[in-house]
């Protein structure tokens, strides 16, 4: 059974992301990845301040397939550009974070339907004001003045924007802030970059979290209290999502940024932060946790929990089996079919893979997945994964 320091652990990774995707001004020329019609191409990623100083400038390669981001931009007036690629396969369902002055590597699930699909800046538009054409990098751009709501990890986030919008891609070329911060992609260059671009680099360690690729490791706290148990000694004192102070995680998160948010940027991650630590507060990983979830899909037969938990609105499990992962993805195609649910798409390759499910507002993923310390033989694991309104 996976400890609950380890879920902590989880929890921590998925608060920094939250964080960590906050900061990066431009998500949305991630979406290039998707239904653009410049599909692939390469382009310089720069960050300006509201009176036009060059922040930082990041490097771009996307294809339909895989992209790829060198240098990290961070938010902040000074401006910031971390020594980090990341690395992401859409296919494969996977994403790498390489930190190259530590020589350290994070790899991670890529959740498309989490983390991309829902920064896309033409969805969720609560308001759009056309403001006039300009031209950006060459390319003739609407100028509109737009209000999105976003929600990720259950909490929402209004945010008003001016965009430049060009027709020839899917999304916008150049993004102005509410604080006046301005993201810009200059020098594009249609066409596919290079495939060694995309190979995964070699020679770095792989770590377990996305900090301590940063190289901030909260999971050192799991590792001591798991030796302690192993020595049979008292676990040194540890703290709890219950225990943490707001003050403290944010001078922990200022110190990994290099202190460089203004004031503005500080106050939205404030109350970013106490919104996610509501919900860690709500998780519930006890045994049973997720005995509804059976109630709304099948169990296969002879495959064992070794883990589960429960989350607002999502339940989460992983399962010990001695078949396939097709025929895992097999079993849950004919028996939900039959009950409304459609095949949202489906990837399997060399035994990993991931099958999507939906019925309505409810959404299943079943992949391929890590043992999460089951004691016991079993062939493969496998998550189950499922997301809806009042679960």
């Amino acid at each position: 059974m996976k400890s609950a320091n380890v879920v902590h652990r989880d929890t921590w990774i998925k608060l920094f992301l939250l964080v960590l995707l906050c900061f990066i001004v431009a998500p949305s020329s991630s979406c290039a990845l998707f239904d653009g019609k410049i599909e692939s191409f390469s382009a310089d990623q720069v960050v300006l301040s509201a009176n036009g100083k060059v922040l930082s400038t990041s490097k771009l390669y996307i294809t339909p397939d895989v992209y790829r981001m060198d240098g990290l931009p961070m938010g902040g007036q000074r401006g910031i550009t971390r020594n980090l690629t990341i690395l992401g396969f859409t296919k494969q369902n996977k994403q790498y974070f390489y930190n190259h002055d530590k020589k350290l590597f994070f790899e991670s699930q890529l959740d498309e339907n989490d983390m991309l699909k829902k920064m896309k800046s033409n969805e969720n538009v609560d308001s759009e004001k056309i403001l006039g054409q300009e031209k950006v990098s060459g390319y003739k751009c609407v100028k509109k003045e737009v209000t999105t709501i976003m929600t990720m990890m259950g909490m929402k986030h209004t945010s008003t924007q001016i965009l430049w919008q060009s027709d020839k891609f899917e999304f916008p070329l150049r993004i102005r802030q509410e604080e006046g911060q301005i993201m810009e992609l200059r020098n594009i260059k249609t066409g596919k970059p290079s495939k060694k671009l995309f190979r995964r680099l070699a020679g770095y360690k792989k770590v377990d979290s996305m900090m301590a690729v940063m190289g901030i490791d909260f999971g050192a706290m799991a590792r001591e209290k798991r030796a302690s148990r192993n020595n049979r000694r008292p676990p040194a004192p540890q703290k709890n999502i219950n225990d943490i102070n707001m003050e403290e995680m944010m001078a922990t998160i200022q110190q990994a940024m290099g202190e460089n948010a203004d004031q503005g940027q500080t106050a939205q991650m404030q109350q970013i932060i106490a919104k996610a630590m509501n919900q860690a507060k709500q998780t519930n990983m006890d045994k049973g946790s997720a005995t509804g979830l059976w109630k709304i899909i099948p169990k296969r037969s002879g495959d064992k929990i070794g883990f589960e938990m429960k989350t607002p609105n999502v339940f989460t499990v992983t399962m010990g089996s001695n078949a396939s992962l097709q025929q895992v993805f097999t079993f849950y195609q004919q028996k939900l079919k039959t009950e409304g649910w459609r095949d949202s798409g489906t990837y399997i390759q060399d035994g990993m893979g991931t099958c999507c499910m939906m019925r309505g507002e409810q959404m299943l993923t079943i992949s391929w997945a890590d043992n999460p310390g089951m004691e016991g033989k079993y062939k493969h694991f496998y998550n189950l994964k499922l997301k809806g309104p009042n679960i």
